[in-house]
């Protein structure tokens, strides 16, 4: 008995993301990063390509890892935040992505669009390794930890803002897709409402797990809407986990979590990866070198002045290289619109390869600071001094900076 292409193809994917699991936890590098760099590997050493059928799997992929950051996101955190927040963010997204567009459309000839797209996604921070960095150091229950993390969720929401509004304006039908764009954002807020009504009261019926069925319902409407008029709903579908998070329990985010991470989301990345042409790649090493070099610089000095001001003197370096990371919103505007032909596989690639470098070479850096030794050294580094004012009335201590969910099913 033989086997088919679809089994051996399968094999070779969920090895590979056993595989950088595994490297992940030994190097304690971006899972994600790892995986694009994976799927380049695959694609340049064997020409390895997903198997038929496959799209609609992505797709979920990309929109799970911007409905899990809003999903993540405490409401009344962020609007107790949002002030100094967008006072990190908003220079920290305008300054690289005017200086990146210059650089794309007047200093190398790109295509507007391209130019706009391009330096939306080089202008990111990942909110994902952002995340994750501060939860391998147990940051996340400190002020200042959250306070990084809401700096790099405005980063996130002006990015998402400014891809779609493009995209929006370079689309034909104007009142058409402003209709359902409208629909979109009606979705986002009332879907997880319905969710809440169907899913019924705690313990019910647990094994049909409703909350990750209307989830994924949610989401593939939201999916359609966006394919319709060719715009990335990425800020709608980062509305819908902030809906969401509003009145579901940690057992459904860890639920959601597992069946993202399982399976969607690494082959997501895997896909990323896949698509990179090394060769065009490698025949523009100067044109990527000027992407990378341009995107640090001026992120870490849009960075630098709020930063100091706001976390001090001695906390500034490590803050603005850890929100120097690329990665997971930069990755889904670059595959969406890939995926509706606004960039081609050449200016892809370029971008793609930006992002990982940045990913891995900022995490590389933070390591190398004192602080980030040890979990202990980093809780002592960022724990605010006696004679810090604190950052909002009443989060003196850790444990009151942002209440947690409310118990319940979603």
């Amino acid at each position: 008995m033989g086997y088919s292409t679809l089994d051996l193809d399968l094999v070779i994917v969920l090895g590979t993301i056993v595989a950088t699991a595994l490297l992940a936890r030994w190097t304690h590098l971006p899972i994600t990063a790892l995986e694009i760099v994976a799927g380049v590997v695959l694609v340049t050493a064997w020409h390895f390509n997903l198997p038929n059928g496959t799209d609609s799997l992505l797709t979920f992929g990309s929109l799970l890892i911007v409905f899990l950051a809003g999903l993540e996101t405490n409401l009344g955190f962020l609007r107790a935040h949002f002030q100094r927040a967008i006072t990190i963010g908003l220079p920290a997204f305008l300054v690289p992505f005017l200086g990146l567009f210059a650089l794309l459309h007047y200093g190398i000839g790109a295509p507007l669009i391209v130019s706009i797209i391009g330096a939306t996604a080089l202008s990111d921070t990942s909110i994902s390794i952002v995340y994750t960095t501060l939860r391998q150091y147990d940051l996340t229950d400190l002020p200042y930890g959250r306070l990084i993390l809401a700096a790099t969720l405005s980063v996130n929401l002006v990015e998402d803002l400014t891809v779609t509004t493009t995209t929006f304006l370079t689309t034909p039908g104007f009142l058409f897709t402003l209709a359902v764009l409208g629909a979109l954002a009606a979705c986002a807020v009332l879907l997880p409402l319905l969710a809440r009504a169907i899913n019924g009261p705690s313990g019910s019926a647990p094994f049909s797990n409703l909350g990750a069925r209307t989830l994924l319902f949610s989401l593939a409407i939201l999916a359609l809407l966006s394919t319709l008029v060719g715009v990335p709903g990425i800020l709608f579908v980062f509305l819908l986990g902030l809906m969401f998070s509003q009145f579901v329990g940690e057992e459904f985010m860890t639920n959601i979590r597992q069946i993202g991470f399982a399976v969607f989301i690494p082959l997501y990345f895997l896909a990323v990866g896949l698509k990179v042409d090394v060769g065009f790649v490698l025949a523009n090493l100067p044109i990527l070198g000027g992407l990378v070099a341009l995107g640090t610089l001026l992120k870490v000095s849009s960075l630098w002045a709020s930063s100091r001001r706001i976390f001090g003197a001695n906390r500034v370096g490590p803050v603005t290289v850890l929100m120097n990371t690329r990665l997971t919103s930069a990755t889904v505007i670059l595959t969406l619109t890939l995926g509706l032909g606004m960039i081609n596989d050449g200016w892809y690639s370029l971008f793609i390869s930006a992002v990982v470098i940045l990913a891995l070479g900022s995490v590389i850096v933070l390591r190398s600071f004192p602080a980030f030794r040890s979990p202990q050294s980093a809780q002592n580094f960022f724990a605010p001094s006696p004679t810090e004012a604190p950052l909002v009335p009443g989060t003196e201590s850790p444990s009151s900076a942002i209440p947690q969910p409310r118990a319940g099913p979603p």
